[in-house]
């Protein structure tokens, strides 16, 4: 008769973070995608890290030129009628 051995695993696993996509829905998408075309392209825009910038630039220019500009004429029309109504 043989005998068992038992063998004794450490089961060690290395987990690294994987990358995360977020689930946006199409509203939310919109915003973040405003919110990186202007803060990559408004004149008077945010303080970012050049790393920041580049990450902002890539998301806005997904939408091209004309988007980009679209969406800071609209922008320029907002902030006016918000210091407008704030006087």
């Amino acid at each position: 008769m043989s005998q068992a051995t038992k063998s004794h695993t450490t089961n060690v696993v290395n987990f690294k973070p994987a990358p995360v996509a977020p689930a946006l829905s199409a509203e939310q998408a919109q915003t973040l995608w405003e919110l990186c075309a202007l803060a990559a392209y408004h004149p008077s825009g945010f303080t970012h890290t050049r790393k920041m910038t580049a990450v902002t630039r890539f998301i806005a220019d997904t939408a091209g030129p004309d988007a980009v500009a679209a969406c800071l004429a609209s922008a320029d029309i907002r902030e006016r009628a918000y210091v407008t109504r704030k006087r």
